[in-house]
């Protein structure tokens, strides 16, 4: 399964397009949608829109991951960030392409185990888990592709890989007055895989 995920903005769109083929993931594409400050806000939109129909004409995803907006300080930079969502949602539905938006705590969690991690901890889980690197001189577009493949990994951790054997969890009983003294024993609560999620077939496979 091919999964496109997007970190969406106005200045900058992050991208990421990944295989997983429910054992592993490896990454196909990464990169940015960078807009320029000078052009009018309609015209900023009309690219991200164009740009986004163009990556998934080439590279046929199966799902649009997109991250959720959660909360902003800033009301302006959350009404242009919402703009973003809903010119890119509008070409991934255009093209007939199916979208799932994610909150940012779960897809800090799927990737480091930490829904509080900060931006270098993201950077470093990608890293690990695809193997890719910031290109020269842009560091600072990777924190939006890192975001991207963040996201599309989430997607996949959650709904395409292999559920590993049923976890279980053992907690010590604890001892109560006057009671014997000791061990007392293990109990055991099967943790529940996440919904499945249904994928339609028949394809192939900001300012922030």
């Amino acid at each position: 399964m091919k999964i496109l995920g997007i970190d969406p903005g106005t200045a900058t769109v992050g991208i990421g397009v990944i295989e997983c083929d429910g054992k592993k993931i490896s990454s196909l594409h990464q990169g940015w949608i960078k807009t320029s400050k000078k052009d009018s806000p309609q015209k900023r939109l009309a690219q991200i829109h164009a740009q986004t129909r163009e990556l998934i004409q080439t590279h046929r995803p199966d799902i649009l991951a997109i991250e959720r907006l959660f909360f902003f300080i800033n009301y302006k930079t959350a009404m242009s960030v919402a703009e973003s969502i809903g010119v890119i949602k509008l070409a991934a539905e255009t093209e007939g392409l199916e979208i799932v938006s994610l909150a940012p705590l779960e897809i800090k969690c799927a990737v480091t185990g930490n829904g509080k991690a900060p931006k270098k901890e993201i950077k470093a889980a990608v890293r690990k888990i695809l193997g890719v690197r910031a290109p020269k001189n842009k560091k600072t577009h990777f924190d939006d592709l890192c975001d991207a493949l963040a996201v599309a990994i989430c997607y996949a951790q959650k709904y395409v890989l292999a559920p590993s054997p049923a976890k279980v969890r053992y907690n010590k009983v604890k001892k109560k007055t006057g009671r014997k003294k000791g061990y007392r024993g293990i109990t055991k609560r099967r943790v529940e895989d996440p919904p499945s999620h249904k994928i339609t077939e028949g394809k192939e496979g900001g300012e922030n």
